[in-house]
């Protein structure tokens, strides 16, 4: 050995290898890099998951080169573990300084809770990272030749933040999770759409990851490197409470996963199924619920499920799975805790599995969630999704385009209509973008829309057959013949054949004109925010939801909703005069967008409508709002308000059914007191009986509602849209009692009233048919 390789041979490992330095600039630059998207521009979840699946690899990689230099006078193993979790907080440190930067750069979001997330995320992920890659090291010196040396460090480096994220994946694909801890990654919430993450399970995960590290620490203390410098070998240092500290390190490690599903890391389709308790069997749903559920709704739900499948298998013209198993969680608390996704529905294909939250029946969601699982029937590879490379490359326009257009019809509108709308605002985007990965950056509720609306439009032109092939993953071009921009055409033209009214066109532009959570300045925080200032005012806090938006403002100075919403704040607080002028500032502001003011106007009417006010400005404004909407719904709420403010014996009743005082909103107490009077008064008018059904049916309660809606109907009701919302929840009704007779009779008499939207008309006969069983049905062919 020459005198300069014996010298480099006294050194350090880490002082004779270029690769933590590389290591270290990879890992600001990419993470540096990262942060110009703007959702990941400072400290916060995003960016923490994006460093969280890098850092820990290139510190691993860095480290095992670094530490697999084979010398004679090799460094103890616990020299190298140390110099591993150096490696590890150098470089998580470094990356974070890019997140301030960015932060700094373009406003910071929520700098503390960035920071904590991204502390115990990625930062000890990177130190894990960095003290695997000494263990990969060690496992690469003994080989040969530099090369294989290299390779081996390489591979070994990348295998264990690798085979970590492969557990992860198993959880995924093997039960119901849809988040997940990893102890290289750190913290994944599993769902795009919902913007209020909750990731302070964080904690008591990483002190797991602190008795594994402890208990490495001990045993690489307690291993000593042969004096030819090859193999390990232990060696007793004599220290008894430090052997104790490791041994108790490691067992609190082992128990830390096996007790996961009690510290909500992890769960498993039985852990779940025992959260939930209870357990319902349908012909083709078996349905898991929370044990406190009703057993009527518990017995409808399944019935409905049922229905439903069959529905959809009729839509597709083929068969689904045999048997479907859904989650129904109590609500979305419950649901966030068991499988991680809280205000987003799921539905996993190759699990043939739906999970979603209680809501009031007819469960909104149930029927789009049920298409992706009879949709995966048809298509390829193991997570039964349409997409390229045997669906391992999603399709997301293709995958909810076609449950949009499977389930039943939501709102005034179809999406085939709505798209139109959004074409005349310029807004439609390209369906090859939006039949890609481009979907994600969309607007959810224009990617989804657009998507239905075009798989809708295939299966009209081409057939249900043309849908299960393009699902099975032939390309839609060589099923139709037709390029691309030539189908585009086809559908840009079937869509200028939809009817439009200017009211629509402005209800499209409130809805859908906004950018997708990717285009959003700290949706995160917003949104919490938001909730916070919400939860705040309703408890007579005024100061502290006022400076909830004021934070609000702080993050997204354009968000049109800030001085809507403090004008509610003040009015909460009985604020009146404060109140009315932010009102009257959002109503005028030429800013403004058009919703935002249209909000602010019925406001300043609902205080007028009060007892006392100034109801023909109230009318006035409730015609002019009117003339920009389609909302059937709110078309009729403000119908009611226009009767009231003409009736002395309506008005005060509806006023606090619907509004209530600015500090205490809505009194149902005081309205049904009102209303008893207005029965003595008008034993004719059938608007009461009809107020106090929509009550009782919101509570479940169908028998009552449905003695009250036909009351309701043997008398005078004043308003066409209260007639046909009568007739609407009479079919709701009647099918919620098991009476497929009386719903079906309801359903003629509603679809045959003028004006009755065809997305309603086809909703309402949708659940006519799921409640009158198979007789209402088709079967399906494959």
């Amino acid at each position: 050995m020459t005198e300069g390789a014996r010298e480099a041979a006294s050194l350090p490992p880490w002082m004779r290898s270029r690769a933590p330095g590389i290591g270290l600039a990879i890992a600001a630059a990419a993470v540096l890099g990262v942060g110009f998207v703007p959702l990941f521009d400072g400290p916060g979840y995003e960016i923490a998951l994006a460093a969280g699946l890098l850092l820990p690899v290139v510190a691993a990689v860095s480290t095992a080169l670094e530490t697999s230099r084979y010398e004679i006078g090799r460094a103890q193993p616990i020299d190298l573990l140390f110099r591993g979790v150096a490696n590890g907080a150098v470089f998580g440190a470094a990356a974070y300084l890019t997140t301030l930067i960015h932060g700094a750069r373009a406003g910071f979001c929520d700098v503390w809770t960035g920071t904590w997330i991204f502390a115990l995320g990625p930062w000890v992920g990177a130190v894990l990272g960095g003290a695997w890659g000494a263990v990969a090291g060690e496992l690469a010196a003994p080989r040969s030749t530099v090369r294989r040396r290299r390779v081996v460090a390489v591979l070994a480096g990348i295998a264990g933040p690798l085979a970590s994220v492969g557990v992860s994946l198993g959880r995924f694909f093997g039960s119901p999770m849809v988040f997940a801890y990893d102890p290289f990654a750190g913290f994944f919430s599993g769902t795009l759409y919902d913007t209020v993450i909750n990731a302070t399970g964080l904690v008591t995960y990483r002190a797991g990851t602190a008795a594994t590290l402890g208990a490495a620490i001990v045993l690489a203390l307690h291993l000593r490197r042969a004096d030819d410098g090859r193999g390990l070998a232990f060696a007793w240092r004599g220290r008894g409470g430090v052997a104790l500290a490791g041994a108790l390190c490691a067992a609190a490690s082992v128990a830390h996963i096996a007790y996961g599903p009690e510290m909500g890391h992890y769960q498993t389709p039985a852990s779940i199924a025992e959260a939930l308790g209870g357990r319902s069997e349908g012909a083709r749903c078996t349905v898991l619920h929370a044990r406190g559920m009703r057993p009527d709704d518990v017995k409808r739900f399944v019935k409905d499920c049922d229905a439903h499948v069959r529905k959809v298998e009729a839509w597709f013209e083929g068969k689904g799975p045999e048997h479907i198993t859904v989650y129904l969680f109590a609500d979305v608390r419950q649901k966030a805790a068991l499988m991680g996704a809280a205000e987003t529905q799921v539905a996993k294909p190759w699990r043939r599995e739906v999970y979603v939250q209680e809501m009031a029946y007819p469960h909104p969601v149930i029927g789009h969630e049920l298409a992706h699982v009879i949709a995966g029937s048809f298509a390829r590879g193991p997570f039964k999704t349409g997409g390229d490379v045997l669906g391992l490359v999603p399709n997301p326009g293709l995958i909810e385009g076609v449950a949009v257009a499977a389930s039943p019809r939501e709102g005034d509108l179809s999406p085939m209509e709505w798209a139109r709308a959004m074409k005349d605002l310029g807004i439609l985007p390209k369906l090859p973008q939006l039949f890609g990965l481009g979907f994600l950056g969309a607007h959810s509720g224009v990617a989804y829309t657009v998507s239905g609306a075009f798989v809708e439009h295939v299966r009209a032109t081409h057939g249900a057959a043309a849908i299960r092939d393009w699902y099975g993953g032939k390309a839609l071009p060589a099923i139709t013949g037709e390029s691309w921009a030539d189908m585009e055409a086809k559908f840009l033209a079937a869509l200028d054949a939809q009817p439009l009214t200017e009211a629509a066109l402005a209800q499209a532009k409130a809805r859908f004109d906004r950018p997708g959570i990717f285009g959003r300045r700290c949706p995160h925080v917003v949104d919490a925010c938001r909730r916070r200032a919400q939860a705040l005012s309703d408890g007579g806090d005024k100061e502290g939801a006022l400076e909830q938006l004021a934070e609000v403002k702080s993050l997204d100075p354009n968000d049109p909703m800030v001085p809507l919403l403090g004008a509610r704040v003040w009015l909460r607080a009985g604020e009146t005069d404060t109140g009315k002028e932010g009102l009257r500032a959002v109503a005028n502001s030429e800013q403004a967008p058009q919703y935002a003011r249209d909000r602010a106007l019925e406001d300043l009417a609902d205080l007028e409508l009060a007892p006392g006010g100034d109801t023909a400005f109230a009318v006035a404004t409730y015609r002019d709002l009117m003339t920009r909407m389609t909302d059937e719904d709110r078309l009729r709420t403000l119908d009611v308000k226009i009767l009231a403010a003409g009736s002395t014996q309506a008005r005060a009743a509806i006023f606090y059914y619907l509004v209530g005082d600015p500090g205490r909103g809505p009194d149902r107490v005081r309205a049904s007191e009102l209303f008893g009077r207005w029965y003595r008064e008008s034993p004719d008018d059938g608007l009461p009986d009809y107020l106090m059904a929509r009550q009782l049916q919101g509570e479940g309660l169908y028998a009552e509602s449905a003695a009250r809606l036909d009351a309701a109907l043997s008398k005078k009701l004043p308003l066409p849209r209260v007639e046909v919302e009568t007739l609407r929840l009479r079919i709701v009704a009647a099918c919620a009692l098991g009476d497929p007779a009386t719903a079906r009779r309801t359903y003629d008499a509603f679809a045959g009233r003028p004006g009755v939207a065809r997305a309603r008309r086809e909703a309402m006969e949708s659940l006519v048919d799921r409640c009158a069983g198979d007789a209402g049905l088709s079967p399906p062919t494959r």
